[in-house]
């Protein structure tokens, strides 16, 4: 008797054909993650309204003088009686942070990666770099005015300059953690050295940098009401000066809830731009 073939038993007869991959199959990752991405929004903002909540909450138990504290309702109360005037000063300091977090991010990655490809520049810049961001950057405010003077530039490089450093960290520490394995593939196949940056070295770091810009967007706002504290006739920086002057705490809290809005929206675009350039990165968590 003819010994029956193994491999006959994984064969499949046309009466029991494959099931084929059903749409709903297709799209089960991409909704998944489309839920969960609702999922974590819905907790954000019910983690913000709950703190509005206790912070007003306090404010009723405690009643402080209301040139001590306010709570949220009095700062929103402010925002809807003078929208306009909000409105105009935060378009101001929503440009200067976006200009001063473009700046910095072009000067970051690109002096991340002078430090990852020229050793001699790693060693004489990198020290250096670590020296300058140790100084208090209101410091340096000042410095800024004095060669820009008090429009709006000096304002986006203070913004520059506190955004800076933390996308030249993750640009270098990106590009440096690249597999062995990927280095060597590029080498087998013989890849040029900007072939090997565009398509391995920086695909691969797009995460790294998309953390450091994570970071750097929010103190890109902090630093453009640096500025404006130093010398601003318009903005937030300078509604907050101007309402401590006044002892007008609803409209300083009213400009504190606006920074909080813009620096967490901000975030939240980089981080979905983010996703998107690396969706790898989604699918591997």
């Amino acid at each position: 008797m003819a010994t029956p073939d193994l491999r006959d038993a994984d064969r499949r007869t046309p009466e029991q054909p494959l099931p084929p991959a059903g749409p709903t199959e297709a799209k089960a990752p991409s909704a998944g993650l489309h839920r969960e991405s609702w999922v974590a929004a819905a907790k954000a903002v019910a983690g913000i309204v709950g703190l509005f909540v206790l912070w007003e909450l306090l404010v009723r138990i405690i009643d402080p003088p209301d040139y001590l504290f306010v709570g949220p309702l009095s700062a929103f109360a402010e925002l809807t009686e003078r929208p306009g005037y909000f409105a105009e000063n935060t378009f101001v300091t929503l440009q200067e942070a976006l200009a001063g977090f473009a700046l910095g991010t072009a000067l970051g990655v690109l002096c991340g990666a002078t430090l990852h490809y020229s050793s001699t520049a790693r060693s004489f810049l990198y020290p250096a770099l670590i020296a300058i961001d140790t100084i208090p950057k209101v410091a340096l405010a000042p410095l800024f005015i004095v060669w820009f003077g008090f429009g709006f530039e000096s304002k986006a490089f203070v913004a520059m300059a506190i955004a800076f450093f933390p996308l030249v960290i993750n640009t270098f520490d990106g590009l440096s953690s690249v597999p062995h394995e990927l280095q060597e593939l590029a080498r087998i196949n013989r890849a040029s050295a900007w072939k090997k940056m565009v398509k391995i070295d920086f695909v691969y770091a797009i995460p790294s940098i998309f953390s450091g810009a994570k970071i750097s967007i929010s103190l890109a706002v902090g630093g453009a009401v640096v500025g404006e504290f130093i010398a601003g006739s318009k903005g937030l920086g300078y509604v907050i000066l101007l309402a401590n002057s006044q002892v007008d705490l609803p409209s300083m809290f009213a400009a504190f809830i606006v920074l909080a809005a813009i620096a967490l929206a901000l975030f939240f675009v980089v981080d979905y731009a983010g996703r998107k350039l690396a969706p790898w990165k989604n699918h591997a968590k």
